[in-house]
């Protein structure tokens, strides 16, 4: 649908102006209702959480299928995005409820398989439809997705919820909120408090400063080198293919001691190929950048997954996911207010070197979870 919806306010409009603002609000929107969405994942039923949430988007983008202004689009966009908030927070917090907490890594692993041909495929999928039909049909299949999506959620059973003392919240150093605590803000205060949470989170929020301010010089890397809109979609079907790939094969490289060391070492690839991309002499090289980019995002991801469902218990996990998606999104969003002016005006070599500055300081705010690593093997020992 974002695809979608970015291809048709374009060719309404003839402005990227438009297009910046649909970008905007599909990523900043969920950030800021993001408290809320994590407070309603911890009182509610999950289960039921993501079904409200999967049909209220539909009700969204069945809407849309039936305006044509931009601005009408651009506001029913908003209440979609509103309707997304709380469905990763409240999935990312049961995944303890449903595995063992050595099937943590499989498990997560599985989703993101799923995740990453999700972003791989609806691009494609809702750029076709919008060229062989309307952006109307596109928006009406997604509805159509999203009601599916709630049909399946509603055949599953059990409260989805780890009680206190049982295995799967049974996580060493895993944080808790203190008591009276309650409140929509006490995932952020839990993320500060907690040295790992912190690091965990200011490392992101820097490395997708960067993603933030890369992602509109792709297009114009694509024009420099002569590749044009099929050297754009290889560059992005490159980045979601490394992304499906080291999803598939998470499993072997994570465990309990490894995911500091597989964070740390994928914000140093992403940051390389940042670099490298800035730098590259051909247009073969971007796409191995690329490829590689997104593979180390996508291991990153997993393992940013599970530090936040191990260190965080159950009555509280909900809040802080969206408490950390709200500020890693909210990293991501901001640039892409300012980055087309910047790739306009300095070119989009200049603004990849800028991302792997960003990606690089992520690189040692990250660099805390191995101190970490390290102080408590120590202590072991």
């Amino acid at each position: 649908a974002s695809t979608a919806l970015a291809a048709v306010l374009y060719a309404r409009t003839g402005s990227a102006a438009w297009v910046s603002a649909a970008l905007f609000v599909a990523f900043a929107t969920p950030a800021l209702f993001s408290p809320l969405a994590g407070t309603l994942s911890d009182r509610l039923d999950r289960r039921q959480v993501l079904i409200a949430s999967d049909l209220l988007g539909a009700a969204c983008f069945a809407a849309m299928a039936l305006v044509t202004a931009p601005a009408a689009l651009l506001a029913l966009a908003f209440p979609a995005a509103v309707a997304a908030s709380p469905f990763n927070p409240a999935s990312g917090a049961m995944v303890p409820a449903l595995v063992l907490p050595e099937r943590l890594p499989w498990a997560n692993a599985r989703l993101a398989v799923a995740r990453n041909v999700g972003v791989l495929v609806g691009p494609l999928v809702g750029g076709l439809l919008v060229a062989v039909a309307s952006g109307a049909v596109a928006f009406s299949v997604n509805a159509a997705s999203f009601a599916v999506s709630a049909a399946l959620i509603a055949t599953l059973r059990g409260s989805f919820r780890v009680s206190a003392g049982a295995s799967g919240d049974a996580i060493a150093g895993a944080a808790s909120p203190e008591p009276k605590a309650s409140g929509i803000g006490e995932g952020f205060r839990l993320i500060l408090r907690e040295p790992t949470l912190r690091a965990l989170t200011l490392g992101f929020v820097l490395v997708d400063l960067g993603t933030g301010m890369v992602m509109p010089a792709d297009p114009a890397l694509a024009h420099l080198f002569g590749a044009g809109p099929t050297g754009y979609g290889a560059m992005v079907a490159l980045w979601g293919g490394g992304g499906v790939v080291a999803a598939r094969f998470a499993t072997a490289a994570l465990g309990r001691r490894s995911e500091p060391v597989v964070i740390v070492g994928s914000a140093i690839v992403l940051a390389f190929s940042y670099a490298l991309t800035a730098v590259a002499p051909w247009f073969g090289l971007v796409l191995l950048a690329f490829a590689a980019g997104g593979a180390s995002m996508g291991l990153a991801g997993i393992a940013e997954d599970l530090l936040l469902q191990r260190r965080t218990s159950d009555d509280v996990r909900g809040r802080v996911f969206a408490a950390h998606m709200a500020a890693v999104q909210l990293s991501l969003a901001t640039p892409l207010l300012l980055s087309g002016f910047v790739v306009n005006a300095l070119g989009p070599r200049a603004v990849l070197g800028i991302g792997a500055g960003l990606a690089s300081c992520g690189v040692l705010a990250l660099a805390a979870l191995l101190r970490r690593r390290a102080a408590s093997a120590a202590v072991r020992a």
